[in-house]
């Protein structure tokens, strides 16, 4: 099995030949379990992050978590398994023939008017227009699961929160084989580069009204942390 730095090495490489735009990563360790997870966003072409406390508004994020069984089993191969077996989630090990699996999810945040936000009742017809967009793109077995969050406030009529489609990547067999690994993710790298721009076209905002720039700006106080492999 790929060792974590393998597999990360492998997915920086695709996004470097696909040409995408990153606006950062960030590399998470948790310092109980030991294990790892590392989310990547990416912009449209031509876009760059305005460095606010906000994120970006249209934008896609690659992530996957990297549990320490994986560890484990990279470094000291099938015989581990009959040791660690035991206190494993059987979901790592139930797509693979020989041995553990996970997935890479691509998440696209949508950003939305305020009338778009306000007429909930589109909900409906906003999922089916980005399932469309990616219909181009995809096979029907593995659409985008198109999800959103609705405020209720006192006093106030609801409105949509926030706007997203989520598409999972099963990472099986290619997590043994480097170059079954980069045909995997160079397919996911190119319906993300493709997807992002679809979606900018019919739903990207050039002039954010969050944005402020001079003297009076925010500070940027948000922190990025690099992939030990970038």
């Amino acid at each position: 099995m790929l060792t974590y730095e393998n597999f990360v090495s492998i997915l920086l490489t695709s996004i470097e030949q696909a040409g995408l735009n990153i606006a950062y990563t960030q590399e998470l360790i948790d310092t109980h379990a030991l294990g790892r997870s590392l989310s990547i966003t990416c912009l449209p072409d031509g876009i760059e992050d305005d460095h606010s406390p906000q994120e970006p508004a249209l934008r896609a994020v690659v992530a996957f978590r990297w549990s320490p069984e994986f560890t484990v089993f990279s470094l000291r191969g099938a015989d581990s398994l009959d040791n660690i077996e035991r206190f494993v989630d059987e979901r790592l090990f139930a797509h693979a023939r020989s041995g553990p699996s996970l997935d890479v999810e691509v998440t696209y945040h949508i950003p939305l008017r305020d009338e778009q936000q306000r007429d909930v009742s589109a909900l409906p017809v906003l999922a089916r227009s980005i399932q469309e967009i990616h219909e181009a793109l995809a096979d029907p077995d593995d659409m985008v699961r198109v999800t959103s969050q609705l405020l209720f406030l006192v006093g106030q009529l609801p409105r949509i929160e926030s706007l997203s489609a989520q598409r999972v990547w099963s990472i099986d067999d290619a997590l043994y084989d480097p170059d079954l690994l980069s045909a995997v993710f160079e397919e996911l790298c190119s319906e993300l580069h493709a997807m992002l721009e679809l979606l900018f076209v019919s739903y990207g905002i050039r002039d954010e009204s969050g944005r402020s720039s001079g003297a009076d700006s925010l500070p940027i106080d948000r922190q990025y942390l690099k992939p030990p492999t970038a």
